[in-house]
């Protein structure tokens, strides 16, 4: 249960710091990022001063012409357009999916770019014939600077492995400051489990000892309320017991699957509540298929049958009904009880669980009743209306 409570802590406080962490480490690369491309970008700004000062200079030449040629002699790669057309372009990536990000700069395709209008403006030159024709149409220059993919590649590196870093150590400062605050809350569960366990080594010499003197008295025949009231409570006392052992000893109880007769089982156990039926006026309505077989562990489905019948018994009104359906791979065990709320019903398997305070019980029943479900691959089911009654449905 302990580690159940740790793991939601952690959970909760890991995915609230990771945010606030991915938060800060997308900042923390951006930077960077942008210090890359402002650096490796740096050169670029007066090649592109160049190439305009150039093109503007060559007052009888076209631009694309211009712009082949200093291309040529340069080495340079670079793109002059607008937003309709391209008039020069020997770049090695497509520009027009290129993302401006820091002032003009950016990277796309591993390769540092910057672009600029292609205007004398920037340089404080005089306007010449060219340069009102670059102006007029809205020209463009893109320059493509030097691959960069490797330093991104190591920046991306080294956000990542500090994240990741941060990460485990907030986690495992997390864990161990859990563990300190927990750790009085493990000390009384250990404690009240060591308790529990004791307690029910304890009443197993006592409770023998009842329930053999009662199987004596039974042999004189005596048959009046007094000696009834004490044989249902030693059972009642023998059930919680039986539940307690399964609980914290199951590896002493019998674990072998086999194939048996459940309807043989299910009369034998109707049998042993024989007497909780007569005190309440309960009225059994049974139809049961004679060769139901099913293979499990006799033990666990006994204990299941148990705590089934237990519970319609517990949670019915004097003079309800019981109804008991058994056939092939199917049982239901439906009653004309208090029933269990909308809100109650998803919770019913849950350890501990109680929502009816006039009965008694410790919340386990329904607990072991969904684990040897699950020990036995048997799906079961719950179905109940307030005030009207409830119905499990057990198929396999």
């Amino acid at each position: 249960m302990s580690k159940k409570v740790i793991r939601q802590i952690l959970l909760i406080y890991l995915t609230t710091t990771g945010f606030f962490l991915a938060f800060f480490f997308v900042i923390w690369y951006q930077k960077l990022y942008e210090e890359l491309v402002i650096l490796r970008s740096g050169s670029l700004r007066e090649i592109h001063r160049n190439i305009v000062i150039n093109i503007i200079n060559s007052r009888f030449t076209p631009i694309a012409t211009s712009a082949k040629n200093i291309a040529e002699s340069s080495g340079l790669n670079f793109a002059i357009f607008d937003n309709n057309h391209t008039i020069f372009n020997n770049l090695n990536f497509d520009f027009r999916k290129a993302k401006i990000e820091f002032k003009g700069r950016g990277i796309y395709d591993g390769k540092v770019f910057f672009i600029f209008p292609m205007s004398t403006d920037l340089y404080y030159l005089q306007y010449s014939r060219n340069e009102d024709l670059t102006q007029e149409n809205g020209l463009k220059v893109l320059i493509q600077g030097e691959d960069v993919s490797k330093e991104l590649f190591w920046i991306r590196v080294k956000v990542f492995s500090f994240s990741f870093l941060a990460f485990f150590v907030l986690g495992l400062i997390a864990y161990i400051l859990v563990k300190i605050a927990l750790r009085p809350l493990e000390d009384k569960i250990t404690v009240l489990n060591r308790f529990i366990k004791d307690s029910t080594h304890e009443l197993n010499t006592p409770l023998s000892v009842i329930l053999m003197s009662i199987e004596q008295l039974e042999r004189q025949n005596l048959d009046n309320n007094k000696f009834k009231r004490i044989k249902i409570a030693a059972k009642s006392l023998s059930q919680v017991y039986s539940d307690l052992v399964f609980y914290n000893f199951p590896n002493t109880l019998e674990s072998e699957k086999e194939e048996f007769n459940l309807k043989n089982l299910l009369e034998e156990r109707i049998e042993y509540f024989k007497l909780f039926f007569e005190q309440k006026k309960i009225n059994l309505d049974l139809k049961l298929d004679n060769e139901v077989m099913i293979f499990a562990t006799k033990n666990q489905i006994s204990k299941l049958l148990d705590n089934l019948l237990s519970n319609a018994i517990k949670y019915n009104k004097k003079n309800g009904t019981i109804f008991i359906k058994l056939k092939d791979n199917f049982l239901s065990i439906a009653d004309t009880g208090c029933g269990i709320s909308k809100e109650n019903l998803k919770f019913i398997f849950d350890r501990y669980a109680r929502f009816n305070k006039d009965q008694g019980g410790f919340g386990i029943g329904l607990s072991l009743v969904k684990k040897i479900c699950h020990d036995n691959n048997i799906k079961i089911v719950c179905e109940s209306i307030e005030n009207e009654g409830s119905v499990f449905k057990l198929s396999w």
